[in-house]
């Protein structure tokens, strides 16, 4: 009978630090298919997103799981309290008051309009100083498309400015994977506009045929952080986090992957913004 018990109380402890153990666990949710094989083979080459998350990530590893989520399903599954972070994400008003978010993790050379070189370029009077109205734009060619994602934030400032712009002028992607997907879209000349970051299409192949603008009104940059849902668990992941990219030596490190994974004519803006930004 003492070995009964014994062994039935081996069990329940058994199963309840299992699942304590469990309930600490931190999902990292990417909706990039590619990315994911690459955070769960840990192969870092040619892929910032990926090596400067599994930077950030390095103490923690035994801690997480890496998961394919849409961002979609993903922040429903936070309003469920779940234990997610989600990488790469952009700060915003709305999501400051749902989320917790990382020290940055990325910085990113902000979004530019690229525009199909087989349609012809923008007029002078729609070229200001310090770039391209996106409404003005729309305003005067009425038939164009500009490709967006459903999935993202662009940040608020670029927000307000493509909420301004008429639905019939876009054309918006709903599924996941929105970087190279939108990308794929805009190479296939599904529309003649398309936001997206300078390094997305810097050796690209097939090689994107485009010139670019700059957007007036917005940051030359913008931060990617790990955005989590707001529990105990996540404020307890995240201050180790925090704790490990705040060192002068980290910040040295993820400087330094940047600037590998930058192309050669941007290094010099990125490690300026990004001194200004994160040291």
């Amino acid at each position: 009978m003492k070995s009964i018990l014994f062994s039935l109380v081996f069990f329940c402890s058994s199963l309840f630090i299992a699942n304590l153990s469990q309930a600490n666990v931190i999902s990292i949710h990417t909706d990039n298919l590619t990315d994911l094989h690459a955070f769960e083979a840990h192969n870092i080459k040619d892929n910032l997103s990926v090596e400067t998350n599994l930077f950030a990530l390095k103490k923690q590893l035994a801690n997480i799981k890496f998961e394919y989520m849409t961002t979609k399903r993903s922040l429903a599954l936070m309003d469920e309290t779940k234990n997610i972070c989600v990488v790469n994400k952009v700060k915003n008003q709305a999501r400051l008051e749902k989320f917790l978010f990382s020290q940055p993790v990325n910085l990113f050379l902000s979004r530019r309009l690229y525009q199909t070189t087989d349609k012809a370029p923008l007029k002078d009077h729609l070229l200001k100083n310090d770039g391209v109205n996106l409404n003005d734009i729309f305003t005067h060619k009425k038939r164009a498309k500009l490709l967006i994602s459903s999935q993202i934030s662009y940040g608020d400032a670029l927000d307000k400015q493509i909420s301004l712009i008429p639905s019939n002028n876009k054309l918006i992607r709903h599924s996941a994977e929105q970087d190279s997907g939108v990308l794929g879209m805009f190479i296939k000349k599904r529309a003649e506009f398309a936001l997206l970051y300078p390094h997305q299409i810097f050796d690209t192949s097939p090689k994107v045929e485009a010139r670019s603008y700059a957007i007036s009104s917005i940051s030359p940059y913008i931060l990617g952080h790990l955005m989590c849902t707001k529990n105990n668990v996540s404020k307890a992941f995240l201050k180790n986090i925090d704790a490990h990219l705040l060192t002068q030596s980290s910040l040295n490190e993820l400087l330094n992957i940047h600037l590998k994974n930058v192309n050669p004519i941007d290094k010099q803006v990125v490690e300026s913004l990004f001194q200004k930004a994160l040291f």
